[in-house]
C-alpha cells in the first residue's frame, strides 16, 4: 500500500517486537507503523517510544475496541487505524504523525472517551484538579477544539491566531496536564470533566 507514495519510504520490516528494535537500534526512523493483534503490542509501543522518543508510533488495529485505543494511546501511539483504512487516510495518518501530529479516527476517540467517561476505574490516576485549573481560558478552548478531531492548523483558524500559536498552546496543554501527547490529554481532560 505505500509503495510509490510520495514522501514515504519503507526503510524495513520487522515480524516481532525484537526484530523491531533491532532495526530502530540501527537506524533512524520517523514512524513505526504497527499491526497490534493483541495486547502484547502496548508493551512494544512503550518499548519503541523508551529507545526512540522521537519516533512516532501508528497503531493498525483489528478492531475500534475502546479499551485498546485508549490503552495505546497512553502507551504513546500517535495513531490508530483499523486494519481496513484505505491507501490515502493511512498516508495521511503516517504524515501527521510524522510532523508531530496525533490522528486517530473522530469516531473512534470519541467513543474511547465515552468509554472513559463511563468508567471511572483506570489505570492511570487523574490529576488533582489544580493541575487543570493551571489551564487557561484559551488553553481549554484550544482543548475542546482537538477534542473535536482538529488539527493545529484548524485550531487556529477557527481562533483566528497563528499556526504556530494554536501549536504552542497545545504543547503549553500537554505539559501542564502531563500528557504523552495531544490526544492523551484529551482523555485526561475528558475523565476529569472539562469536556463532554
Amino acid at each position: 500500500m505505500l509503495a510509490g507514495a510520495d514522501n514515504v519510504e519503507v526503510v524495513g520490516e520487522a515480524s516481532d517486537v525484537a526484530g523491531a528494535a533491532r532495526r530502530l537500534a540501527r537506524r533512524d526512523v520517523d514512524v513505526v507503523l504497527m499491526c497490534m493483534p493483541n495486547l502484547d503490542g502496548l508493551g512494544a509501543i512503550g518499548r519503541i517510544k523508551a529507545q526512540r522518543p522521537a519516533t512516532a508510533v501508528v497503531v493498525l488495529g483489528g478492531n475500534d475496541d475502546d479499551v485498546q485505543v485508549v490503552d495505546a494511546v497512553q502507551a504513546g501511539a500517535s495513531g490508530y487505524l483499523l486494519k481496513d483504512a484505505s491507501r490515502d487516510l493511512l498516508l495521511y495518518t503516517i504524515r501527521a504523525a510524522c510532523s508531530g501530529g496525533t490522528l486517530i479516527k473522530t469516531s473512534i476517540l470519541r467513543e474511547a472517551i465515552a468509554d472513559l467517561l463511563r468508567n471511572s476505574v483506570r489505570r492511570d490516576l487523574p490529576l488533582p484538579r489544580d493541575a487543570y485549573e493551571k489551564l487557561t481560558k484559551r488553553e481549554l478552548e484550544v482543548l475542546r477544539l482537538v477534542a473535536e478531531g482538529l488539527t493545529n492548523k484548524e485550531v487556529a483558524r477557527a481562533l483566528f491566531i497563528a499556526e504556530e500559536t494554536a501549536k504552542k498552546h497545545v504543547q503549553g496543554i500537554i505539559g501542564k496536564l502531563d500528557a504523552s501527547d495531544r490526544t492523551h490529554a484529551v482523555m485526561k481532560a475528558a475523565r476529569a470533566g472539562l469536556i463532554r
